[in-house]
């Protein structure tokens, strides 16, 4: 089971995008129960399980506690937690709010915090601050579109998202982008958490406050995916391109294993792009042996 989907747009609904439209957020069924097992494999190649963690403490609790979490960025050594990154309901999700089939992955960072090991305690904040130089369009025009896949059940005790509602501060300016309790009061009037079951995402904004918050639980740990795409030639916007992944055997893995449309969402040039010619065919084909080149064969 490697998670993949090809019946895309089938779990987020023409509801779920008018709510994201007025409210700045959508929470959303993204995978079933067999994907979500599968991706929960390849975490766990990566990341203890709460039991692991509490077993083997001196194995990870430096590590953890020294830096509150654990992160790792796609590709991944997992097939299953690449797929699920480019869920292709997330995917048409995606190209509907950018109004374009010409999107790639602009980042995939899984992370676990641990109950007991960091505050995790935010301010209300956008995200545009290290995703553009710029300051984002309005929604209708939005260059660029974040969501956390969840891949563990989140209470209120499990250091939840905190969101509010784009309604409430659309004709607010945008900067600065952090506000505090002290200085923002009514803002955080308005807030509530995300608490969502394992499997679930939240859809939101760049123009979207939203919080991380403190873990109050004393046992547990919440897994989730910090996921990004964007417009392909908008060079404005985005926290990395995937080039430098070249040569490590999860991005030859990844593209090997992956379809034409999988390989365009982290950098690869599409079908009938430019740059496929006879002689790029062959040496892309020598450099990837197990790649299927036929589609670009065109």
């Amino acid at each position: 089971m490697d998670g993949r989907r090809e019946d895309p747009m089938t779990t987020i609904s023409e509801q779920d995008y008018q709510h994201w439209l007025v409210h700045g957020y959508a929470i959303v069924e993204l995978l079933d129960d067999t994907q979500l097992a599968a991706a929960l494999e390849c975490i766990h190649e990566y990341m203890p399980s709460w039991e692991e963690y509490r077993r083997h403490p001196r194995w990870y609790g430096e590590t953890i506690e020294r830096n509150g979490m654990l992160r790792v960025e796609f590709p991944f050594a997992g097939d299953a937690l690449n797929w699920t990154t480019i869920h292709p309901d997330l995917v048409a999700f995606a190209e509907r709010v950018l109004h374009t089939k010409r999107i790639m992955l602009s980042h995939g960072q899984l992370g676990a915090k641990y109950a007991g090991t960091k505050d995790f305690e935010q301010e209300l904040h956008l995200d545009y601050g290290n995703n553009t130089l710029v300051v984002p369009k309005p929604d209708a025009e939005a260059l660029h579109f974040p969501a956390l896949l969840y891949y563990t059940d989140v209470t209120v005790d499990l250091g939840p998202t905190y969101v509010v509602p784009a309604d409430v501060t659309r004709d607010d300016p945008l900067v600065p982008r952090h506000r505090s309790r002290r200085e923002h009061p009514e803002l955080y009037d308005h807030e509530f958490p995300v608490t969502v079951r394992a499997g679930q995402a939240l859809i939101y904004s760049m123009r979207t406050f939203h919080r991380g918050s403190r873990m109050l639980a004393k046992e547990g740990l919440r897994l989730a995916q910090n996921i990004g795409f964007k417009r392909s030639e908008v060079t404005a916007c985005g926290q990395e391109t995937f080039q430098h992944e070249g040569g490590r055997p999860e991005m030859d893995r990844f593209l090997e294993r992956a379809n034409p449309r999988e390989r365009e969402l982290a950098g690869f040039p599409p079908v009938g792009d430019a740059y496929w010619d006879a002689d790029s065919v062959a040496a892309v084909s020598r450099r990837y042996p197990g790649m299927e080149m036929t589609p670009y064969e065109t």
